[in-house]
């Protein structure tokens, strides 16, 4: 039967366990089913690796042994060898988690609705305005600036002038009043238009 990362036939005795690892009479089913109920379940590859890498620190296996077995069974998904020693040292330390721990992270400022509708505000007023110029006048970051003309405003440059990425049906249709405005216009003045 083949399950998960590691193919063996688990059958819950060591007499009958297909794949005994390193020392006889010892079974690896239990820690193998558990493995393999993870991966059915779509937790993340690196922390089913992370768990395997506990198993095998307990064994006694040296990092350098365990990443170039994890890498035998995940490829081009296997964690680095410097997390494979991080992990392995910290299993050894008697850590218990497989997660990441939880850490606070800088709340975001610059990426507020007041500071969206000021970068729409002023691009509007002045279309070929700069993303440096913005930055100065809102005191906030190029990155910022750029993340908010992106992907909250959805503008996109061209001809040097920041104009909608994606036009609604009224932008569509104020589109076309205006140019058949101008053809028309151009129709009655002709060359002089």
């Amino acid at each position: 039967m083949q399950h998960g990362p590691l193919k063996v036939v688990i059958c819950g005795r060591w007499k009958h366990c297909s794949k005994v690892i390193h020392r006889p009479g010892v079974c690896y089913c239990t820690v193998l089913s558990v493995v393999r109920k993870m991966s059915e379940a779509k937790v993340h590859v690196s922390v089913e690796q992370r768990i395997i890498i506990k198993f095998l620190m307990k064994e006694g296996c040296k990092p350098l042994e365990i990443c170039s077995r994890l890498k035998r069974q995940y490829g081009e998904k296997t964690l680095s060898n410097v997390s494979v020693c991080k992990w392995s040292s910290a299993f050894k330390k008697e850590r218990e988690t497989m997660e990441n721990e939880p850490h606070e992270c800088r709340p975001r400022t610059s990426l507020t609705g007041e500071n969206s509708d000021r970068v729409d505000a002023l691009i509007r007023v002045k279309r070929r305005i700069t993303v440096r110029r913005l930055s100065g006048i809102l005191n906030i970051n190029d990155g910022s600036v750029k993340k908010i003309i992106k992907q909250h405003l959805q503008y996109s440059k061209v001809c040097a002038r920041w104009i909608l990425h994606l036009l609604t049906d009224k932008h569509k249709s104020a589109r076309l009043k205006v140019a058949q405005s101008l053809l028309s216009r151009y129709e009655q003045e002709g060359f002089f238009f």
